[in-house]
Protein backbone atom coordinates (compact mmCIF):
# COMPACT_ATOMS: atom_id res chain seq x y z
CA UNK A 1 0.00 0.00 0.00
CA UNK A 2 0.83 3.24 -0.71
CA UNK A 3 0.77 6.07 1.54
CA UNK A 4 -0.29 9.26 -0.03
CA UNK A 5 0.32 12.96 0.92
CA UNK A 6 -2.27 15.02 2.37
CA UNK A 7 -1.74 18.79 2.20
CA UNK A 8 -2.08 20.56 5.98
CA UNK A 9 -4.76 22.33 6.88
CA UNK A 10 -4.05 25.33 8.94
CA UNK A 11 -5.94 25.22 11.77
CA UNK A 12 -5.51 28.16 13.37
CA UNK A 13 -7.24 29.57 10.36
CA UNK A 14 -10.01 27.23 10.55
CA UNK A 15 -10.33 28.08 14.83
CA UNK A 16 -10.79 31.36 13.82
CA UNK A 17 -13.21 31.49 11.22
CA UNK A 18 -15.42 29.33 13.46
CA UNK A 19 -14.69 31.12 16.55
CA UNK A 20 -12.94 28.64 18.24
CA UNK A 21 -10.43 29.52 20.70
CA UNK A 22 -10.21 26.52 23.65
CA UNK A 23 -8.51 23.19 24.05
CA UNK A 24 -7.09 21.19 20.78
CA UNK A 25 -6.46 18.02 22.47
CA UNK A 26 -8.32 15.19 20.58
CA UNK A 27 -11.19 14.43 23.18
CA UNK A 28 -14.40 13.78 22.75
CA UNK A 29 -15.25 17.35 24.40
CA UNK A 30 -13.13 19.47 21.97
CA UNK A 31 -15.12 17.41 18.86
CA UNK A 32 -18.41 18.49 20.20
CA UNK A 33 -17.42 21.87 20.70
CA UNK A 34 -15.60 22.38 17.27
CA UNK A 35 -18.53 20.33 15.73
CA UNK A 36 -20.85 22.98 17.44
CA UNK A 37 -18.96 25.90 16.41
CA UNK A 38 -18.68 24.97 12.63
CA UNK A 39 -22.21 24.53 12.54
CA UNK A 40 -23.49 27.89 13.95
CA UNK A 41 -20.84 29.65 12.31
CA UNK A 42 -19.89 28.25 8.03
CA UNK A 43 -23.52 28.11 6.29
CA UNK A 44 -25.15 25.71 4.26
CA UNK A 45 -25.24 27.06 0.80
CA UNK A 46 -25.15 25.38 -2.71
CA UNK A 47 -24.50 28.84 -4.88
CA UNK A 48 -22.17 27.29 -7.39
CA UNK A 49 -23.74 24.62 -8.51
CA UNK A 50 -26.66 26.95 -9.04
CA UNK A 51 -24.25 29.79 -10.78
CA UNK A 52 -23.14 26.62 -12.50
CA UNK A 53 -19.55 27.36 -11.05
CA UNK A 54 -17.71 24.07 -10.41
CA UNK A 55 -18.07 22.29 -7.02
CA UNK A 56 -14.27 21.67 -5.86
CA UNK A 57 -13.90 19.15 -3.36
CA UNK A 58 -9.63 19.20 -2.84
CA UNK A 59 -9.02 20.41 0.73
CA UNK A 60 -7.51 23.36 -0.87
CA UNK A 61 -10.06 24.64 -2.79
CA UNK A 62 -12.30 24.25 0.30
CA UNK A 63 -10.12 25.96 2.65
CA UNK A 64 -9.93 28.90 0.18
CA UNK A 65 -13.97 29.09 -0.18
CA UNK A 66 -14.82 27.93 3.59
CA UNK A 67 -12.19 29.31 5.58
CA UNK A 68 -10.45 32.10 4.15
CA UNK A 69 -13.15 33.28 1.62
CA UNK A 70 -15.76 33.23 4.23
CA UNK A 71 -18.19 31.34 2.32
CA UNK A 72 -20.25 28.52 3.21
CA UNK A 73 -20.97 24.91 1.23
CA UNK A 74 -23.35 22.23 0.62
CA UNK A 75 -23.21 19.50 2.44
CA UNK A 76 -20.38 17.40 0.38
CA UNK A 77 -17.78 20.50 1.26
CA UNK A 78 -18.96 20.94 4.99
CA UNK A 79 -18.56 17.26 5.68
CA UNK A 80 -14.71 17.37 3.66
CA UNK A 81 -13.56 20.63 5.48
CA UNK A 82 -15.08 19.27 9.31
CA UNK A 83 -13.10 16.01 8.81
Amino acid sequence: MTAVATPAVDLAAYFRRIGYSGETAPTLDVLRAIHLRHAQTIAFENLNPLLRWPVRLDPESLEQKLVLGGRGGYCFEQNVECS
